[in-house]
């Protein structure tokens, strides 16, 4: 954004210009209240009524699909209460739309014209807990981990798809319920704080998305196979619920010593992937997969940790 230069204004005032765009985006015009905190080096100005709905307009013409949804996730992930798909051909291209819907929470079409749909976002950000959205990701997870250790993934291979979209699901508002404390803090050790959480977020939902991976093996495995690698699942589900659960700790001190046990949970599980080659002796691709897909999520539960870690010390 260009800089806004100072303008006198009668005797003993001054005012600055605010952007077309930004005022458009935000739905505001002459007569309309803002909020204006002072800073010692800065003002923040922010929207004083939070009905106030944010529109974006999106057009599918010629547009790869990819492309096309990254574009739709950013907006809706910023907390775009309205957003406008136009387009020449826009009921050849519904059934994508719909499908895109589905993926995440509290978004409805509420208008189709022959060149434009509308998509309107039911959830309110300021009422989102993020901690209880972190919490719920968490005990998805858990349940995930149970599953895959009964061994009979085939039988549970679609609950497990349908958990791995609830997950992705609350991922998602996890993100707006971040964004959304971005654009109304005042406190920057808050926005340091808020990016940690994002790390954690993103980390936990990627997490699922190896786990997924590792059930779509297992579910086409034999019981043999599946008997000790199961073992292995188990061992990966304690670490992730000693993990997760530093998020708890209020102590530092508690803290301090979690972290050197930590160090040697992590060693002990390396040694118990490598000790699968030799259980899995008929199948070495399934082995170098499966191993590789575990030190994923530890590589994943590194980066959580680090986070908390920031979260603790900030």
């Amino acid at each position: 954004m260009e800089p806004r230069k100072i303008i006198k204004f009668g005797n003993s005032s001054h005012v600055i210009t605010l952007p077309q765009e930004w005022l458009e985006v935000n739905n505001l015009q002459k007569g309309d209240s803002l909020n204006i905190v002072e800073k010692p080096k800065s003002l923040l100005i922010t929207m004083q009524n939070e009905k106030i709905e944010k529109k974006a307009q999106i057009s599918i013409d010629n547009k790869p699909l990819k492309l096309f949804n990254k574009e739709l996730l950013s907006y809706y992930l910023k907390n775009y209460k309205i957003i406008e798909i136009v387009g020449n051909d826009i009921h050849q291209r519904l059934d994508e739309i719909t499908r895109f819907k589905e993926k995440i929470s509290s978004v409805e079409i509420t208008e189709i014209t022959k060149d434009k749909i509308v998509l309107r976002d039911l959830t309110s950000p300021s009422e989102l807990n993020l901690n209880q959205l972190i919490k719920e990701i968490i005990d998805m997870q858990n349940l995930f981990f149970e599953k895959l250790c009964q061994e009979n993934v085939k039988e549970q291979y679609s609950f497990l798809i349908q958990l791995d979209k609830n997950i992705n699901k609350l991922s998602f508002l996890s993100h707006k319920a971040i964004n959304h404390n971005l654009e109304s803090l005042e406190d920057t050790q808050k926005v340091a704080g808020a990016v940690h959480y994002w790390r954690i977020t993103s980390n936990l939902e990627e997490q699922g998305d190896i786990l997924k991976r590792i059930a779509r093996y297992l579910k086409n495995e034999s019981n043999e196979h599946n008997h000790f690698i199961s073992m292995t699942i188990e061992k990966l589900k304690e670490y992730f619920i000693f993990i997760t659960r530093l998020l708890e700790t209020e102590n530092i001190e508690d803290f301090d010593k979690n972290l050197e046990i930590y160090l040697d949970k992590k060693q002990t599980l390396l040694r118990e992937i490598e000790e699968l080659r030799g259980k899995l002796l008929d199948d070495l691709n399934l082995f170098l997969v499966i191993s590789q897909l575990f030190k994923d999520i530890l590589g994943k539960l590194d980066s959580v940790i680090l986070s908390i870690i920031d979260l603790k010390l900030k």
